[in-house]
């Protein structure tokens, strides 16, 4: 594996780790509004489904069900021993779908969890995992824009807001590639305190890059994105007018750690 593909599998691996977080933090916090201390019994019996498919010597659940732990922290901790398939395999199973308590209302927007396209993407996000886990980069390179089509979907529902706003993220994906320059102005009608910092510039240039389909390799140099930096601020100065290719509605903030 060459250099320029593991430091994409590190920068998306860390994508994915958030988006595994903010589902776990939702169950949690979902279930716990739901049913407060009763939440675990509710959930118990997939923790149970889940002990049955792990490996023999593999206790996790049955060892955290038998401490004297308080409810609320069995909840707690047997959620975030759940692997990103077993997060997502929850909203295909009865404990979830027959819930009316929690799955009219688990994300921000009603999403139809047993729908066909959710399960789809479901299993984009963990086949992505699978690739990255196992250095399969014959799959990534050949399903690479499937894979982060299926990441951003769930930044947006999740409101992950690792890098961009999820509706940003959404518009940049879907855009055919851009130019260095399309990015730069970009970047610079959304947030002009941007491109005070060389640094958070150039980090933010290549996740906006990445994200619209770029390969870490065909990443405009260093020095070309600062070129071109200097000059949209020489026609800022001459007062020739920045276009946003993506004409996105203003006033859309941008921040490189959103809330989970």
């Amino acid at each position: 594996m060459n250099d320029y593909i593991l430091t994409e599998f590190a920068i998306f691996y860390k994508r994915l780790i958030v988006v595994e977080l903010a589902l776990k933090n939702l169950i949690v916090n979902k279930y716990l509004e739901a049913y407060e201390d009763n939440a675990y019994n509710v959930l118990y019996r997939y923790f149970k489904t889940i002990q049955l498919r792990r490996a023999v010597n593999d206790t996790t659940f049955i060892r955290i069900h038998e401490s004297a732990l308080s409810e609320r922290d069995k909840l707690e901790q047997s959620t975030h021993k759940m692997y990103i398939s077993e997060l997502l395999n929850l909203f295909a199973n009865g404990v979830y779908l027959k819930n009316k308590k929690i799955k009219n209302k688990f994300f921000e927007d009603y999403i139809a969890t047993n729908s066909t396209d959710f399960q789809q993407k479901c299993k984009i996000l963990k086949d992505f995992r699978n690739c990255i886990a196992h250095g399969n980069v014959k799959k990534y390179t050949l399903e690479r824009q499937k894979f982060i089509r299926g990441l951003v979907y769930f930044e947006k529902i999740l409101k992950c807001n690792i890098i961009l706003s999820c509706n940003l993220i959404d518009k940049i994906n879907k855009s055919p590639k851009l130019s260095c320059k399309d990015i730069l102005s970009f970047i610079y009608t959304e947030n002009k305190e941007i491109f005070k910092d060389d640094k958070l510039l150039i980090l933010l240039f290549d996740d906006i890059a990445l994200i619209n389909g770029y390969t870490f390799q065909g990443l405009p140099q260093r020095k070309s994105i600062i070129r071109e930096h200097f000059k949209i601020l020489e026609n800022v100065k001459k007062e020739i007018s920045v276009d946003n290719p993506l004409s996105t509605e203003p006033n859309i903030q941008m921040s490189l750690f959103g809330d989970l």
